[in-house]
């Protein structure tokens, strides 16, 4: 049992004062992006709004799904849905960009508090404690999750409270919370690994890894017993859905992200996706999102960071160490299943919750370990009395270099919601003052102008309706789109359709889906709603929320004998 001295340590960390201290420091981070918001509402990304379409339709319509009325696939989060819906249920006169982040806000307080537990639990020193806690709190990037409408917070902030759960309390952590049980904390282990795997899929590999780990954990069999039930019983409901939306366990979306990132569905392990979503994380992430640089200076922080991990780890088994094993397999499982950092970085949320308090971390010790190279007789008082004020120092360094990107992705979130709202949404009013409702368009950014338009969506991007899958494979999207009856297209591009785009990609969805220089239709542009291209960059580097155009297009089908098809008279005209 450990000394009196530790557990009154510990109790006092955890008293009210320090947990203010944490709240403080996050509402200091959100009220720094939210300044973006005056006059300026919504969401940064096309995604949330699909998320905002089916939870309404599954309150309306009571069917789960894009399209209303039909149950179908379009949402990676089934849990997420479910509580967007209460949205819906109980506050539907309000703007749906309130209750998603109100509660996003939340999550982003509670992962702050969960990680000053965790870390206090595991008896690291006050400064590290103050690194971990309370560095993601000015991380712009990670602020920003709480601001898309969508469900990365939920999945954080779950994944920090398992592994609190799951580590087996010892006895002097017992002093402190005297009423845990085995049976108590297990079941409620598998409770929330189980919320956790309805939150995102990949949520499963947590269950594993502290399954894997429990002699370390303080853990029986009977414990992983108990906590397996309870999360498979919770999941059942979740694989069910995904088994009538889209035929297999997992959710639909992912296969369609696939095709999007790689033009495959198929899973593939080997070099090159590991070293493509390891280049992404660097360039995007941390290069350009953290330090604002394309220089390669950046790589050292990267290898400090690697050395923070290592730091941690050499206190195995213990939460945080835990935490850096499970943040290793969340981002290893990317590799091979999507890999691709996602807008802004969520796909990869670990990275953007630890690598500052890991630079910080990695400071300490190699601070640590050089003045005790510098040691001898005539300054052994002397500089351990130096270790706390420069440990200070640097953690007030990090700190500071972490801040600097709040006001940066202030202005990326405010400008992110602007193209969104000045082009999507733009295009959704567009097509309800000239089209009737319920006419029939293929469209690739589905959700803002699903959501806000009349029209009867055809998602091309392969994240609603199961059966186009193979059509998109197989490159018979005309043949599809002709199967249902489809003679409007809106297509994204940057500038000129097959221009290159600033990232030096071409954005030419129309020749990926087989829509031009196909003998067998053409077609014919209507109407475009674009953003300006400064505006249009400056947060794309950042978010890579969509692209620049929306572009309305009719298709005209040729005849063998070289002959369009009759005209619609009743079309509107082209502008």
């Amino acid at each position: 049992m450990q000394d009196r001295p530790v557990q009154d340590r510990r109790c006092s960390l955890l008293g009210w004062r320090w947990i203010l201290l944490v709240v403080i420091s996050y509402l200091i981070g959100l009220g720094s992006l939210a300044l973006s918001l005056r006059h300026n509402l919504g969401f940064p990304l096309d995604d949330s709004w699909i998320h905002q379409e089916i939870a309404r339709n599954l309150v309306q319509h009571h069917s789960f799904g894009f399209t209303p009325g039909i149950t179908s696939s379009g949402s990676s989060s089934t849990l997420w849905t479910f509580i967007l819906s209460l949205n819906y249920l109980l506050f539907s006169t309000h703007s749906p960009v309130f209750f998603p982040l109100i509660l996003n806000s939340i999550l982003l307080i509670i992962s702050g508090v969960l990680l000053w537990r965790m870390a206090v639990l595991d008896g690291l020193p006050l400064l590290y404690v103050l690194a971990l806690a309370l560095l993601p709190a000015l991380s712009g990037n990670y602020v920003w999750l709480a601001f898309i409408g969508m469900e990365h917070v939920l999945f954080v902030t779950l994944s920090l409270l398992a592994i609190l759960l799951w580590f087996r309390e010892t006895a002097s952590d017992a002093a402190i919370h005297p009423s845990d049980g085995a049976l108590r904390s297990s079941l409620l282990a598998g409770l929330v690994l189980g919320v956790l795997g309805a939150t995102r899929p990949e949520g499963l590999a947590l269950s594993l890894l502290l399954f894997a780990l429990a002699r370390w954990c303080g853990r029986s069999f009977a414990d992983v017993l108990r906590a397996g039930a309870v999360a498979v019983l919770l999941l059942i409901p979740s694989f069910l859905l995904n088994l009538k939306t889209s035929g297999s366990l997992l959710p639909m979306t992912l296969r369609g992200r696939r095709f999007l990132f790689s033009g495959t569905d198929k899973l593939h392990v080997g070099r090159s996706t590991v070293r493509g979503l390891t280049i992404e994380t660097y360039q995007k992430v941390i290069q350009h999102n953290f330090f604002h640089t394309t220089r390669g200076w950046a790589m050292l922080f990267v290898v400090l960071a690697f050395y923070g991990c290592f730091v941690l780890l050499r206190r195995f088994p213990r939460r945080t160490g835990i935490l850096i094993l499970w943040a290793t397999l969340h981002y290893a499982s990317y590799c091979f299943t999507l890999p691709a950092t996602g807008h802004g970085g969520r796909y990869q949320p670990f990275v953007l919750l630890l690598f500052p308090a890991l630079l910080a971390i990695a400071s300490f010790d190699l601070i640590a370990h050089a003045l005790c190279l510098f040691r001898s007789r005539g300054n052994a008082l002397l500089l351990p009395a130096l270790l706390l004020p420069v440990q200070t120092l640097a953690l007030v360094a990090v700190a500071a270099l972490t801040a600097m990107t709040l006001p940066r992705w202030s202005v990326a979130l405010g400008e992110s919601i602007y193209n969104i709202d000045h082009c999507h949404l733009k295009m959704a009013e567009y097509l309800n003052d000239h089209y009737p409702a319920g006419t029939k368009m293929g469209v690739f950014d589905i959700g803002t102008i699903g959501y806000f338009s009349h029209i009867d969506l055809i998602d091309l991007g392969g994240l609603v309706d199961r059966n186009y899958l193979p059509y998109l494979l197989s490159g018979r999207v005309p043949q599809y789109l002709q199967e249902k009856e489809v003679d409007y297209i809106i297509l994204a591009h940057n500038g000129p359709e097959g221009a290159l785009d600033g990232t030096g990609g071409v954005t030419r969805f129309g020749d990926a889906l087989h829509l031009f220089n196909n003998p067998a239709l053409r077609l014919e542009e209507i109407h475009t709603e674009a953003i300006d291209y400064s505006t249009w960059y400056s947060s794309y580097l950042y978010t890579q929320h969509a692209y620049q155009d929306q572009t309305l297009y009719r298709i005209v089908r040729v005849s063998p004998q070289g002959k369009a098809a009759a005209a619609n008279p009743d079309r509107p005209p082209v502008d």
